[in-house]
């Protein structure tokens, strides 16, 4: 029996659907969060990449604080989520954005600590801030930024 090696002249080009993005980026990620705080996140960043400024703005205020800070779900053998309030009606937004690879991982770290998501954490650490009075150096850099 022999065998025949057959050759294609023409290369077979093959067509990827996945959207093209540099290696450092991530992929599209998602958060929920409520109206009010949607709403005020919307005021606050604007420009080019605001979800990615906010996350690492947040990290760098509260992160040291997260470090040493008693565990927001106590009971860690089970996650926490986010869930509708009882007897009130919120309604929830939902915000896309490309974060930096490393203040992602760091999210996803502190809530691993806390026993709580991703979602859950970023929510309590921008209610945070929107109800603490920002301090002047940052007020700067928001300006600037």
């Amino acid at each position: 029996m022999k065998f025949k090696l057959i050759l294609n002249p023409k290369p077979i080009k093959s067509k990827s659907w996945k959207a093209k993005s540099p290696r450092e980026s991530m992929p599209v990620c998602t958060l929920i969060l409520p109206d009010k705080l949607y709403k005020n996140y919307l005021k606050n960043w604007s420009g080019s990449r605001p979800g990615a400024r906010c996350l690492k703005d947040l990290l760098e205020l509260y992160g040291p604080d997260l470090q040493f800070q008693e565990k927001l779900n106590p009971d860690s053998a089970l996650m926490m989520y986010q869930k509708k309030e009882e007897g009130k009606h919120k309604d929830w937004s939902r915000l896309n954005f490309r974060p930096d690879l490393e203040d992602w991982n760091l999210l996803g770290n502190y809530a691993r600590k806390h026993g709580v998501s991703k979602c859950y954490l970023f929510t309590f650490l921008l209610s945070r801030y929107f109800s603490d009075s920002p301090s002047s150096e940052v007020s700067k850099k928001k300006k600037v930024a």
